[in-house]
């Protein structure tokens, strides 16, 4: 508290104020009624209502205030929207001017409202209640324990008065436990320790504290009386449930408001002083009662104690006293009788809401209580009905709402962990239904139809609004019951597994009885029969997973030739069982495809020392006869997709059986040639021959090293021939050669004269003959190109080997011979397809209607989860159904770009799997450099993103040997083309939003906004890595890391041509509408600013511009949920210069005051590193009045944010890179924030 150095006179005797509209005197209490009646009435004009806002709000700023608004909110006669904006004006001078006062004038403030409190009514309306409880607690967080040391007495004589005055208690006890323990609130930041202590003293029983805290400080006395407030809560909610709590709902409000009080102190509360007040079983009362409101409080309460932060954890005294009561028989009985007695509210069609939550927040507590059983088995005493409990969990685990279930389902793969557990005769018989629940389970919800009428589909839809949640939830879901299954076949590998094929047996040879039979026509990729499939698959792979881990652990504590026995007979289990499905034949391609991999699974992983098989399977996927038809675009998608498959299987095959392959190879060879000699094989499943053949050669031991090498080079041969061809290195001299040479020559020719800039809808718009030969032209061009047959030889020849590896060695000998033919061309090839869309450079001379239609040609459609108006197959089905209109011949096009460049990509970042032979050719890093970065403006956001991951394994792979020479050039390229196109990219949508009108579509605006999120979030994410001191670097092939001062983040910061486009990208991004992004950024900021504490441009650059972006951001509305990152950052920078900081915060507006700012600048320096988070409350508390709006008000008040995720949320629906949101016609605009620092 100041003593009034700018003296400021007494509120309740200083009077005055400034001519207005509304009066001579803001003190005219009329005219504040008729001004606050103008805001609220739709007839008034916008400049009426903008007079009234700014009398009103030069009323609280007038040195009355106080006394006005204590006499106007005092004053029962007066309307209660006017008595509300007497209790603002009290806030705004306790929360803008409290250091303004001397401690008189302070203190008869806080009188004002100790009055208030006094006086409220029963008949005053809630919301004026509240707003008095709530300044009660803005001038405790300001000088209880302090200057206030009689609060308690006071909140103890409220609370002996009347039920509306316990109220106005239980209120100010609830916001000062959140505000100092549980939430970031500035202010009480501040004054942490003082008032943490304080509310320890008040809330324990006096005999508790004594013992738990012998040594405490005990000068300043605050507490009254010896109960404490636990156990005067605990006592009024026993009152509550002998008074009439079923008919009075002032009695029921209370009891729900004690427990709500309680909630919010156990996080922090002693455990000692919970087991003397007895408040289990004080709140366990409240469980039993049948009212929703009390049990779901309740419940929040012992949520609350066993959720206690890590650090507070209960320890085994405290486990036994708290925790255990809810083992007792009466308990677990009590917590069974609740969950079946809301399942009578459980129909979906009729769902009774209270109880339904109810029942998620008690499967939520029985989980807790499930932990704990898993945590300390040992310790719960006899007498404890642990089997009645586990049945509970069982039960709540077969709800057919999966937001009731998926708490259970988490704690039952904790508890099957415990040896303890599993081996106990009530989970041993339990074991055949966990199985049965989790293979049903793991149906793909997300994909029925949306005319279901299964339950658990309905109760998920109800649940979850938004699909990218719903998928998040779904994943977990589905992991944690891949993980029971997991757990229970290592448990019991025979029983289980036989289980799990005898079920699967039976659903292959029923997959059709209740449906009708395959038709092509017909093909859905969600079919009824998929969906089935996909879920017994899933269950065999996680019981696969399962298997492999028993077979790690066999002979530990076992009879190692029982587990030999029982290995073989697993074996000949599996390999009969995969023979007889190969018996089937299955005519639906997905359903075929999810066999072959699961068959290819089986033969790899289960059944490695079982040729035979391998060989059955081989034969199996070259005879497989399904063929494209035309007619049917989405069936033939599907065809295509599962011969893709079937390559890969193949060569995950040939990888594996490569020695036993080797000694069929004439007969694989031939086999393959009469395949490739029919018309049915196609260019992409030639290669995928080829490679399938070369993995055998270069994978087995059978052969010479010197005749494996020269059979592999000569395989090799095409590749470098195809690179060297003089024809083919002509075609990439200039980018009108390369047009030619894919058949793009009179493209813009072609456009013009169809009239393309004419037609509004092109996939409604057929296409001629000529455009069709074109477009077959430009195909049959792309796929002549040795792409694909080198990404395909590269891929066989790095996929899944150790770099110490001798076919590792062989292959990086050849591919050296190959590089010298590959890489100019390579990276030709990616500057032509990247300056492809360079509008501005290589299309500028054609009519502005051309330049339109080529951008619009090379403009993706894209189907983005959460944002798209129609279903994924829908979208498919719609760019399957229009390959032969305009839209299909720009599909054509830009798919052809596209893959050449995704294309290049892969094989530049598989030649870098050959590091040295890569990374040390001579003159590399600038002509791959200008190749890969300078069009990458010119490119869309995915692929940019694209880009981004293919230079982040470039840099990353280089060895550190070869970085000084290799990285620079790079990363510099990289992060400039980063910076300027995410921040035009930012600016133009933030634009775009800001300028659409309410009927506006901005789906497209939403599907770029979330892309860019996700390339925001990537680039970032590659910045931390690169920065990230504590970060381990071990070279590919090597056991050693590099030496400190030669790790990648000491190397960036130490080279300025790195650093400084790194460093210019990160200031971009803190004014970027992504919190993730932004968070990200700022911590990495954080971690180097130490290396740049001497004067130097770096250092400048963070004192001013990274500091006024931080501060610009840390205002505005949006970057509410940054808050906290934002000042701690502010807080570095002010202690890297004494100077330069302090002269940039006294231009800002309202801080003018040097010796306020001075004040906290120098308790800013005294206080640790460590104690961040009163860091953050200076940084806050000083920058909290630009324009008399406090940072924490402004997001309240201007930002429509979406509510904060439950921790429920957080654990099960979090998703990774969240949907865009846009709030249609408004964009962030604060009065003095864009030109906070504006020049003179």
């Amino acid at each position: 508290m100041e003593n009034g150095s700018n003296g400021a006179p007494p509120p309740s005797i200083v009077n005055g104020g400034t001519s207005s509209a509304y009066g001579d005197q803001p003190s005219d209490f009329s005219r504040v009624l008729e001004a606050l009646q103008a805001i609220y009435d739709p007839r008034s004009s916008n400049d009426t209502r903008r007079h009234a806002s700014e009398f009103l709000e030069q009323a609280k700023q007038q040195p009355n205030a106080p006394s006005n608004g204590f006499t106007l909110a005092l004053d029962t006669s007066k309307p209660p929207q006017l008595r509300h904006y007497g209790l603002s004006m009290l806030e705004h001078s306790i929360k803008y001017r409290w250091d303004e006062y001397t401690d008189a004038q302070a203190e008869e403030l806080r009188n004002y409202v100790i009055q208030l409190a006094q006086n409220v009514a029963e008949a005053d309306p809630l919301y004026l209640r509240n707003k008095v409880g709530q300044l009660w607690t803005e001038i405790a967080k300001r000088s209880w324990a302090a200057e206030w040391l009689d609060m308690d007495q006071q909140l103890v004589q409220l609370w002996q008065t009347s039920l509306h005055h316990q109220s106005i208690v239980l209120y100010v006890l609830e916001t000062l436990s959140e505000e100092i323990f549980n939430r970031e609130d500035a202010i009480a930041g501040l004054r942490g320790n003082e008032l943490g202590r304080a509310c320890v003293e008040i809330f324990t029983p006096a005999a508790v504290i004594v013992d738990a805290l012998p040594k405490r400080e005990t000068a300043t006395e605050v507490r009254s009386g010896d109960e404490g407030w636990l156990k005067r809560l605990c006592g009024n909610l026993d009152w509550c449930l002998q008074n009439n709590y079923e008919n009075d709902e002032r009695v029921r409000t209370s009891a729900v408001k004690s427990m709500n009080t309680l909630r919010a102190a156990m996080p922090w509360v002693l455990p000692k002083a919970l087991a003397a007040v007895q408040l289990v079983e004080h709140v366990c009362k409240a469980l039993a009662v049948p009212v929703p409101q009390l049990q779901q409080a309740s419940i929040e309460v012992l949520h609350a104690i066993y959720t206690r932060p890590q650090h507070l954890r209960l320890g085994d005294e405290e486990f036994v006293q708290l925790v255990c009561p809810m083992y007792t028989p009466g308990s677990v009985r009590l917590l069974s009788e609740v969950y079946n007695w809301t399942l009578s509210g459980m129909n979906i069609n009729d769902l009774d809401e209270q109880k339904y939550t109810l029942c998620k927040k008690l499967s939520e507590l029985a989980a807790d209580l499930g932990n704990y059983i898993e945590q300390k088995p040992q310790l719960i005493p006899d007498g404890s009905d642990i089997s009645g409990m586990f049945k509970l969990l069982f039960d709540i685990l077969q709800n057919p709402s999966l937001v009731v279930s998926i708490p259970i389902l988490h704690c039952w793969t904790k508890l099957l962990r415990s040896r303890l557990v599993r081996d106990s005769e009530a989970v041993s018989s339990m074991v055949g239904g966990l199985l049965e629940i989790c293979c049903t389970r793991l149906m793909r919800y997300e994909a029925f139809p949306e005319d279901s009428e299964d339950p658990t589909y309905l109760f998920l839809y109800e649940d979850i609004d938004t699909i990218p949640e719903r998928h998040a939830f779904l994943g977990n879901y589905r992991r944690f019951c891949a993980d029971i299954v997991d757990v229970l076949v290592r448990r019991t590998p025979i029983d289980a597994l036989h289980h799990i094929l005898g079920q699967a047996s039976s659903l292959f040879q029923n997959l059709y009885n209740d449906l009708p039979p395959f038709e092509p026509r017909n093909f859905s990729k969600h079919s009824t029969s998929v969906l089935r499939v996909d879920a017994q698959v899933t269950v065999i792979d996680a019981a696969l997973k399962g298997y492999l881990k028993w077979l790690d652990i066999q002979g530990i504590n076992r009879d190692p030739r029982q587990d030999e026995r029982d290995r073989n007979l697993l074996e000949d289990s599996f390999e009969r069982w995969c023979r007889q499905l190969l018996q089937a034949k299955f005519e639906d391609p997905e359903i075929s495809k999810k066999v072959i991999q699961l068959m290819s699974t089986f033969s790899t992983k289960a059944l490695p020392d079982r040729p035979e098989f391998a060989r059955v399977l081989l034969e199996y996927i070259l005879d497989m006869k399904q063929r494209e038809d035309a007619a049917f675009p989405l069936y033939s998608d599907a065809v295509k997709d599962l011969e893709r498959v079937c390559s890969l299987e193949m060569q995950k095959l040939a990888m594996m059986f490569a020695d036993d392959f080797m000694s069929v190879y004439d007969a694989l060879q031939r086999k393959m040639d009469e395949l490739v000699a029919s018309q049915a094989t196609d260019e992409r499943q030639r290669m995928a021959f080829s490679a399938f053949l070369f993995i055998i050669v270069h994978r087995t031991t059978a052969l010479h090293h010197d005749v494996q090498a020269s059979r592999l080079k000569t395989m090799l041969n095409q590749v470098t021939e195809a690179w060297a061809n003089p024809d083919f290195t002509q075609s990439l001299s200039s980018f009108d050669s390369f047009c030619n040479l894919l058949g793009m020559a009179r493209l813009p020719e072609f456009l013009g004269n169809q009239n393309f800039h004419q037609v509004a809808d092109w996939s409604a718009q057929p296409l001629n003959d000529e455009g069709q030969a074109m477009q077959a032209d430009i195909l049959a061009r792309s796929q002549s190109l040795p792409l694909r047959l080198t990404k395909t030889l590269l891929a066989a020849s790095i996929e899944k080997l150790r770099d110490d590896s001798s076919a590792y060695r062989l292959a990086a000998m050849l591919w050296k011979e190959a590089l010298p033919a590959i890489l100019p061309n390579i990276l030709q090839l990616v500057s032509h397809a990247q300056a492809f869309n360079n509008i501005d450079d290589h299309w500028s001379k054609l009519p502005p209607e051309l330049q339109q239609v080529i951008r619009r040609l090379l403009t993706d459609r894209f189907w983005q989860a959460g944002i798209s108006t129609e279903s994924r197959d829908d979208f498919f089905a719609r760019v399957s159904g229009s390959k032969s209109t305009y839209e299909g011949f720009a599909s054509t096009v830009r798919g052809t770009i596209r893959q050449i460049r995704e294309s290049s990509y892969y094989i530049l970042y598989s030649l870098t799997r050959f590091q040295e032979i890569f990374y040390d050719l001579p003159g590399l890093p600038e002509p791959l450099s200008d190749a890969l970065f300078r069009d990458a403006h010119s490119l869309s956001a995915h692929h940019l993103s694209v880009l981004l991951s293919v230079s982040t394994h470039i840099i990353e792979g280089c060895p550190y040997r070869l970085r000084a020479q290799f990285l620079p050039r790079v990363i510099a390229g990289l992060f400039k083309e980063l910076d300027k196109k995410i921040s035009a990219e930012w600016e133009m949508i933030i634009c775009k939003i800001a300028e659409a009108g309410e009927d506006d579509n901005l789906t497209d605006e939403m599907k770029t906004e979330s892309i860019l999120r996700q390339l925001t979030y990537s680039s970032v994410s590659l910045v931390s890595q690169l920065l990230d001191f504590h970060r381990p670097e071990m070279e590919p092939g090597h056991d050693n890391s590099p030496p400190k001062l030669e790790t990648m983040p000491w190397f960036i910061l130490h080279n300025s041509s790195m650093l400084e486009p790194i460093v210019l990208f990160c200031a971009s991004i803190i004014r970027v509408h992504d919190t993730r992004s932004v968070s990200v950024v700022v911590r990495v900021l954080r971690s180097i600013i130490p290396q740049f504490r001497e004067k130097s441009p770096i250092h400048d650059f963070f004192c001013i511009n990274i500091f006024k972006s931080a501060i610009t951001s840390l205002h505005e509305p949006y970057f509410v949920d940054c808050q906290k990152d934002l000042a701690t950052l502010i807080a570095a920078i002010i202690d890297m210069d004494d100077a330069i900081p302090r002269e940039i915060l006294l231009t800002l507006p309202g801080m003018g005051d040097a010796n306020r700012v001075d004040k906290r600048l120098v308790r800013l320096k005294s206080v640790k590193q460590s104690d961040e988070r009163l860091r953050r409350s200076i940084v806050l508390e000083l920058l909290s009045s630009v324009r008399g709006v406090s940072i924490h008000e402004q997001g309240k008040i201007e930002r429509a944010k979406p509510k904060k995720k439950t921790a429920f949320e957080e654990q099960y629906m979090n998703v990774d890179q969240p949907a865009a949101t846009i709030v249609r016609g408004t964009s962030p605009a604060l009065a003095g924030v864009a030109d906070m620092f504006a020049e003179s």
